[in-house]
């Protein structure tokens, strides 16, 4: 097949920061995707309504002339978090809606100080949303024990399936408990590009260092099995999630991985490669928006199938430089993408 179009994609998962970062990345995502449901891990965290208006507004003055991208807003599950933000919110006080609450597990990630080390510690916000309705937005990951002492990082999945959630392993326990509408999973295109074998490739590899950290290459193919069965709970979430290159290239090397330029050809190179485009557009397009309320875009776009490399950063108009994953020089060395979206 030299060309597919598909429904304009639905990223369940974006990070886009704030100010000069955000300014200069959200472009990519508003040419590839629709609509996006945008991480609340900000610094300061989006706790109220009022700050997720502000972020909202931020966002939409960030987006190209003519464009019909739309930031989905959601709270981040904090101490602060109050159960009357989560009524304003469904009921979109002020003219801003809020979609879900994601929580962070403390220490588990990028600006995750201000989550929960129990999840249960919330009770009285997780009962207002399960009486509203309002979806938990979950970062599967426990890093810190109850003593403060960090566990081993390629077990942080584990770890949280084990003791918050009662199944042995992340891909099982989805597979076999989720459903459409109620429990549902969203899946990166790094994780199921790349395997712990890449990340250290001719020395570690800043561009993938991410939470979840990519893993074996037998967890990578796990996730390969789970999107070609083109079950209707798993959909695209990229977790794009730029840093500047002071953070990225440094000791203390920033989780994150920033997508945004190239998510929707790697999932589609990966999808080409297991034999799966026709489950493409449902797990692009179809089953993210479906659970949060949406039909699918009316709006398309072509991608075909072209070699090419990413050769340039995202630079801020402060001129600071942000590195795409697969970049020709500091990914894995002279990476060649496989699909590219038509620009006719």
């Amino acid at each position: 097949m030299a060309n597919i179009t598909i429904k304009k994609p639905f990223d369940s998962h974006l990070h886009l920061r704030r100010g000069t970062v955000l300014r200069a990345v959200t472009p990519y995502s508003a040419e590839r995707f629709g609509r996006a449901i945008i991480m609340p891990n900000t610094e300061p965290p989006i706790e109220t309504v009022e700050q997720a208006a502000e972020y909202k507004k931020e966002i939409l003055a960030a987006l190209p002339r003519g464009s019909c991208f739309e930031p989905l807003m959601t709270f981040y599950l904090t101490k602060k978090l109050a159960p009357s933000e989560i009524e304003r919110g469904q009921r979109g006080e002020g003219g801003t809606k809020i979609y879900a609450v994601k929580s962070y597990p403390f220490g588990a990630t990028t600006n995750s100080q201000w989550g929960y080390r129990n999840i249960l510690e919330a009770k009285s916000v997780l009962k207002k949303m399960e009486e509203v309705g309002m979806p938990l937005l979950l970062h599967g990951e426990v890093h810190l024990n109850e003593r403060d002492e960090e566990e081993d990082p390629y077990d942080g999945e584990a770890v949280f399936i084990k003791d918050t959630l009662p199944s042995r392993e992340a891909i099982d326990f989805m597979e076999k408990n989720g459903k459409e509408g109620q429990l549902v999973t969203t899946v990166t295109p790094h994780h199921l590009m790349y395997d712990r074998r890449h990340a250290f490739s001719g020395g570690y590899r800043a561009l993938l260092h991410c939470k979840p950290l990519v893993k074996k290459r037998e967890d990578r193919e796990c996730l390969r099995d789970m999107v070609r069965k083109g079950l209707t709970f798993v959909s695209a979430g990229t977790d794009s999630a730029p840093h500047p290159e002071s953070k990225k290239f440094s000791s203390c090397c920033a989780f994150g991985v920033f997508n945004a330029p190239v998510a929707v050809e790697m999932y589609t190179q990966v999808f080409d490669e297991i034999g799966a485009l026709d489950k493409l557009e449902s797990f692009l397009s179809v089953n993210g928006p479906r659970f949060f309320g949406f039909e699918p875009s009316t709006k398309t776009i072509t991608l075909i199938k072209k070699d090419w490399q990413v050769t340039e950063p995202v630079i801020t108009e402060d001129g600071i430089k942000i590195w795409p994953v697969a970049h020709k020089e500091h990914g894995l060395g002279n990476e060649m993408i496989r699909w590219q979206i038509s620009q006719n």
